[in-house]
């Protein structure tokens, strides 16, 4: 099943350490509220510059092991992904990806990602499953959010300002 859960901050009135703190607790507090939705594991990200709180609760389905924990980071670091569902096609956009990426993994999360590396927004045209993801780009501070077209997995957000 496993749960995603995300918090972005571009700007508010709060210091680094007290920005790091408040948020951190806060993504803690609400990857911890999803705990039955995984009980195989839990991870969370903080961004340097504390723009991007990702946390993530597993259930090991595909690739048990625990290079496929997430949030899962690109291999450069530039990329962070947080997932929940199945890609059902992943085996073949992984044949695809292997002449221009080395897997290190054998996770649907890891194909995801490197979907989104090599085809930007337009890996979503070509997913096959049920999905909720986000992928946050340290480079461009910029976040992606997606889900499978029907909403099985569906998203919830809240924007303020």
């Amino acid at each position: 099943m496993c749960g995603i859960t995300g918090i972005i901050n571009y700007s508010d009135s709060f210091s680094f350490i007290e920005k790091k703190e408040k948020y951190s607790h806060q993504i803690r507090l609400m990857t911890n509220s999803i705990s039955h939705r995984g009980r195989d594991g839990h991870g969370f990200f903080i961004n340097d510059s504390v723009e991007c709180f990702f946390g993530h609760r597993r259930l090991s389905i595909i690739d048990l092991s625990d290079s496929a924990n997430q949030p899962m980071h690109s291999p450069c670091g530039r990329y962070v992904i947080v997932f929940n569902g199945e890609i059902y096609n992943y085996k073949e956009l992984r044949r695809e990806l292997e002449s221009e990426i080395e897997f290190k993994t054998s996770s649907d999360t890891e194909v995801l990602l490197c979907s989104y590396i090599l085809w930007g927004r337009d890996c979503v045209k070509k997913l096959r499953g049920i999905f909720a993801f986000a992928v946050w780009d340290n480079l461009t501070k910029k976040l992606f959010v997606a889900r499978d077209h029907l909403g099985v997995k569906p998203v919830y957000y809240f924007y303020d300002k």
